[in-house]
Order: structure tokens, then sequence, then C-alpha cells
């Protein structure tokens, strides 16, 4: 066991959350902080995918039509409210270069080296008593279009192919893929199953880690910002007035909030970590599916979690990145209720909204400041912060005790995910 550090960190979501936890796990002693309260954000909001062949980065040729709609319509899966436009431009540009096919090429196999991990780093998790509960196996992929379902299942296939998994079963159509699936609408056309893909609620999962952290002797603080940072003193404001804080290493997890306004963080500046807005809300029909709904033409996602059925979707970027909007969620539910029967005459509830940090390259930041050494960044997951949570946790373990990061048995080149 490598030498015990006193580890600070800043964040209780996902990412701060795993890490913590791994942390504390491996012997160290660990404060964890946070801002609000331990999980919020977007780590209870979200669709509790586990899904390694989905892990791929944000920018892709597809995109680009998608940001021209997501301007010029409030009626789209993406929406960029013109006064967000100016605040964007760098993380658009940036965004926009990473969509050459050679960009993107090299950033997935950059991300894969964390991928490739990901099953694994959940199944020590749930050996150490994490119940991952709460949901299931099996994402039902859909499409109202045959040739564009075939077109993704080939690439869903070669990424299981390349992982090792299980490759996903064969589109189904029409009658057989109602009989498979009966609450799926009858416009829907096709769809295929991709066994291996894992679906927990989030919200058990952070209370779970929360209760191992307390039961390893970590101390918690809530209702507590970092203001500043460097190589071994932290910054920390309460309702009380601000107070320091040493450390032997710190971890900065912050998400939406890792910005150059935290003193020391100025290194983060040219990570252009922005933040993107989802929702998801619950509703509970007469029935619930038996897998992961994901309507591929909606972008739009149900899960049966915790006996409920939770509907997830939509990006916006705007200047208030907690802003909640009815209009929107409107939406989402009108996108859900146009492939899955049965939820649209039933009421809404626990309906959410928060931030998902994004990078123009579509890869996290998992980086120590080259100003700070001691000081570790970890985040910018880009809609992946559940699936690449344990695996990031593992790598900073590493970078913590001063040894190379390895996952699924080989090192793994940190560069692509240094600041």
């Amino acid at each position: 066991m490598a030498t015990s550090q006193d580890v600070l960190v800043a964040g209780a979501g996902l990412i701060g959350l795993c890490t913590a936890y791994s942390l504390a796990r491996a012997g160290h002693r660990v404060t964890m902080i946070d801002k609000d309260e331990v999980g919020s954000g977007a780590a209870r909001g979200n669709a509790g995918e586990i899904t390694p062949i989905q892990v791929t980065p944000m920018p892709q040729p597809e995109q680009l039509k998608e940001i021209f709609r997501g301007i010029t319509t409030n009626r789209h899966y993406l929406g960029i409210a013109p006064l967000a436009a100016p605040m964007l431009t760098a993380f658009g540009t940036g965004f926009i270069y990473n969509t050459l096919p050679s960009n993107v090429r090299k950033n997935t196999q950059n991300l894969d080296q964390l991928v490739r991990g990901a099953f694994a780093a959940f199944d020590s998790y749930h050996a150490d008593g994490i119940s991952l509960a709460g949901g299931g196996y099996g994402f039902l992929n859909t499409h109202t279009s045959v040739d564009a379902l075939m077109e993704f299942r080939d690439e869903q296939v070669a990424r299981a192919e390349m992982l090792g998994q299980e490759t996903p079963g064969q589109i189904m159509l029409d009658g057989d893929l109602h009989d498979f699936e009966p609450v799926l609408d009858e416009h829907v056309r096709a769809g295929f199953l991709a066994p291996t893909e894992r679906y927990i609620d989030p919200s058990l999962f952070v209370d779970e880690l929360h209760a191992k952290l307390t039961a390893l002797g970590a101390e918690i603080l809530e209702h507590t910002e970092l203001v500043g940072i460097n190589n071994n003193k932290a910054t920390l404001r309460t309702d009380q007035g601000q107070t320091t804080r040493g450390f032997d290493k710190a971890v900065v997890a912050t998400g939406a909030w890792t910005t150059p306004a935290i003193e020391g963080l100025a290194e983060t500046r040219k990570a252009y970590v922005t933040s993107g807005t989802g929702y998801s809300y619950h509703v509970q029909p007469e029935r619930l599916p038996s897998y992961l709904l994901a309507s591929i033409d909606r972008k739009t996602i149900g899960v049966p979690i915790s006996g409920k059925l939770r509907v997830v979707g939509l990006m916006d970027f705007s200047t208030e990145i907690e802003k909640f909007s009815k209009r929107r969620i409107d939406h989402l539910a009108s996108q859900a209720s146009a492939f899955i029967q049965g939820i649209a005459d039933k009421p809404r509830f626990d309906e959410w909204t928060g931030p998902r940090p994004m990078t123009p390259t579509g890869l996290p930041i998992i980086s120590p400041l080259k100003t700070s050494p001691n000081v570790i960044v970890a985040t910018g997951h880009n809609m992946h912060g559940l699936s690449l949570g344990p695996v990031t946790a593992e790598v900073v373990v590493s970078m913590v005790e001063d040894k190379p990061g390895v996952v699924a048995g080989s090192q793994i080149d940190m560069r692509p995910f240094a600041l």
C-alpha cells in the first residue's frame, strides 16, 4: 500500500465521489468538499448509463448540422441561446475542428484508453458492497428509419468487437420489435438490443458512495466552496467566512464550476470547459419497458429506474447553466411520448435540470497543474461522468501516488487528457 496522504477532493459530483471513495479505500485520508450538497449537479439527474460502446467523443461530423439547427430553432434536442454565442466562440471553434474525421479517430482512440476499464472499475465497486441497483442490463436502440439504425448498429458492433464485448443483436422490425417491447409506439420501425450495456439508479449510487465514504472515515463538508488553491493550501468559503486548509494532494473535480475564477486555476482557461444543460423527469406508466429505451432519431432516452420511468435528453447552451425551462422540458416530454406509449397523459414529477461539463475535444481533463503539481484537475467528462467515474478515479489515485496510470492491464498515455 502506498504511503497514506491527506487528500482534499473539491466537488461531490460523480467524479469527485468516485475519486474520494477510491482514494479512501486505498488508505488515504480524504476530505471532500462541495459548494452545495453531495450529489448535486448532474450526479443524480442523469440516465444512469454505464455504456462503454457508446462512450465516444461528442465532436462528430454529423454534429455540424445539429449546431446549425440548435441556433435556428427551439424545437430541437440541441438549443443554443443567441446571447450565449459569444462565450461559446472559443469552445465552438475547437469543437468544430475536432469534428474532422482524423481528429475523431485520434480522440476516440485516446478516450478508449479509459473506456476499456469502465466495466471492471464498476465491478470492483460492486465487490466492495456497492449494489449498482435500481436498473438492469440491455439498451434497446430504436429508430423510425431502418437504414439509419443499420448504420448506427454497424458502429456499435465495431466498438463492441474492439472492446471485446458481446456484439449487439440483429435488427428487429415492426411486429417482431413490438412483440419484443410492447411499450414502443407503433411508428418506431426498427430496434436492436445491446445486451451488455448496464444502467443503474444514479441517486442510489450517490447515496451508497456517500455512506461508504462516511464508513471509511472521510470528512465530508457540504456548503463549502473552493475559492483558491495552490500546491499545499486551499482557500475555502462557508457561511461563516473564509478559511484555509492544508493538504498533501488535492483533486479539483468541480465539474461545471472548474473555472479560472478559482484563484490558482488560471491554467484551465484554455481548456474551454463549457457546460451544456440537460433535462430529466419521471413518469409512472402502467407498464415499464424491459430495457433502457434509446430513440436515436429523437435523441431521447427512457430508463426504467427503481420502479419509475426516467426520461432524459436535450442539451442547451445558455448564459444560465442551471435555469429551468418549462418550454424545453415540455419539448422533451413530447419527444418521449412520440416513441413510448402510455406516458403522454401521465403526470410528470421530479423534473430536473443540471449542467454537463463539455470540452472541445470530447476528452475529459485529468491533469496536474503545471504551477501546482500537487493539484490534480479532473473534469469535463462530456455526459460520460457515470460511465467513466470509477475508472477515472483509478487513474487519479495513481497520480496521487505518483505512479503511472494503468487501465485494463495497460499503462495509459495521459498526454491527451492534460491541461
